[in-house]
């Protein structure tokens, strides 16, 4: 009878422990849903939080620059709005283009959407006076719902929203890495500073012309710290990074110093690398050829000089006759087969330009177009002297310059105003100069 007893009792125990495990199964297959609910559902809400705000962000900073360009408010939010359709419409970006409805879009506003403005971005004063001239937008994309997996199981609904603002940055400094040691003439403080696009201009005089600048002035300059021929000679040639240079506005009397004398030797090595001529301490390694090194018929002082003076006439004379220009250097780049042809009637063309686009040498697209300072020229002082900075033109170097000592001139043609590259504070204030259109945290959002 103990025997018996004493199995019955150990059966019975079995039954309970069973029940246990029973009860820990149930906890622990709860806990595993919870964590996948979070894995998945958190990872899929945080990847559309992150999709939505690089939507919104790019939208902001779409609509501030239609606004910087003159537009309307409609005409900015209308904008907004459209690049918002176009990234909808990739594949990966089907649910936040299900859980946005454009289709009630009334005056630019939904349920979910919205816009507002501001003249400055921190404090952040919502205006609705269209003669006020607000800068800053503020796009608002609220509430949206997604698609739900395991969460449903603990009925929580996942909603995501974004928030951004944009507007014009504090004044950019022009930092270049590639300017050429040479300062043009310029008037006014507004661009392009008295040039013309698509014009011929000397950017280099020689010494038997009258220099604007003073007397010893061959409208070289000298850039930070670099100083004399050999400096000449490697920042003419456009090696990488030889030094950095950054200007303010023109506001801030920002000054460019001279650099007196002629240097015509290092001047003509420096920039004739650049159409594949190599001579005196350059290579093609350090200092490539453009890819197109076409060139119409040289242009001599003879050609440009009218009673010792440069003639505006006579070197647009010379852009229609000679010159090869920047819009056949563009249209040559684009062919498979350029023909370095220059399409004027009473030029011959030059032979076919197999030689002018070979990659025997090492060759570097956009090497001819150069970033060269424009200045205010006085003419008042000789020697070193300091100029006033304008701003910086993109010129496009028509043809090699030849090494004629008191003859030896820069030529090139006006293409546009060019910027460089800086860094923004990021603290909105009226600073005149270049500035750039950047994002700004929403103050008190939790969403931006």
């Amino acid at each position: 009878m103990l025997i018996i007893r004493g199995v019955l009792n150990q059966t019975k125990g079995k039954r309970l422990q069973s029940g246990n495990v029973l009860v820990l199964f149930v906890i622990s297959l709860l806990a595993l849903i919870t964590l996948a609910s979070l894995a998945l559902d958190g990872g899929h809400l945080l990847l559309n939080k992150g999709r939505l705000q690089n939507l919104v962000d790019a939208s902001a900073l779409h609509a501030a620059k239609e606004l910087d360009d003159g537009a309307t408010r409609a005409e900015a939010e209308t904008a907004a709005i459209a690049l918002m359709q176009v990234n909808l419409a990739h594949t990966d970006q089907g649910e936040l283009s299900r859980a946005i409805d454009f289709s009630d879009i009334d005056d630019s506003t939904t349920a979910v959407l919205s816009f507002e403005y501001s003249e400055l971005a921190d404090p952040f004063i919502a205006i609705t006076d269209l003669s006020v001239d607000a800068q800053f937008i503020k796009i608002s994309l609220k509430q949206l719902t997604l698609d739900n997996f395991l969460a449903n199981v603990f009925n929580f609904n996942k909603k995501i929203s974004a928030t951004a603002m944009a507007g014009p940055s504090t004044a950019v400094k022009n930092c270049f890495t590639n300017l050429v040691p040479m300062a043009v003439c310029g008037t006014g403080t507004e661009a392009p500073f008295g040039f013309e696009h698509n014009k011929l201009y000397l950017m280099k005089i020689g010494s038997n012309t009258e220099s604007a600048i003073g007397a010893g002035n061959f409208q070289l300059i000298r850039l930070e710290n670099n100083s004399g021929a050999a400096d000449i000679r490697t920042a003419m040639a456009g090696e990488d990074n030889i030094v950095k240079t950054c200007f303010d506005d023109s506001e801030n009397n920002e000054s460019v110093p001279t650099e007196p004398g002629n240097n015509v030797g290092p001047v003509a090595q420096g920039l004739n690398t650049r159409l594949g001529k190599w001579n005196g301490p350059v290579n093609s390694d350090e200092h490539p050829r453009d890819e197109n090194i076409c060139q119409g018929q040289q242009i001599e002082i003879d050609d440009i000089e009218v009673d010792g003076l440069i003639s505006a006439d006579a070197l647009a004379e010379a852009f229609t006759t000679k010159a090869y220009r920047a819009a056949w250097y563009k249209t040559d780049n684009e062919k498979s087969l350029p023909s370095c042809t220059v399409p004027t009637l009473d030029l011959s063309a030059p032979p076919p330009g197999e030689d002018n686009f070979s990659f025997g040498s090492p060759a570097s697209p956009g090497r001819r177009i150069m970033n060269v300072v424009i200045s205010k020229c006085e003419g008042e002082s000789n020697g070193a002297n300091n100029l006033d900075f304008l701003g910086v033109g993109c010129f496009f170097l028509t043809q090699e310059v030849e090494n004629k000592g008191q003859e030896s001139f820069v030529i090139g043609e006006f293409l546009y105003d060019c910027s460089g590259g800086g860094d923004a504070t990021l603290e909105p204030v009226d600073t005149p100069g270049p500035y750039k259109m950047v994002l700004y945290h929403v103050p008190g959002s939790t969403d931006s």
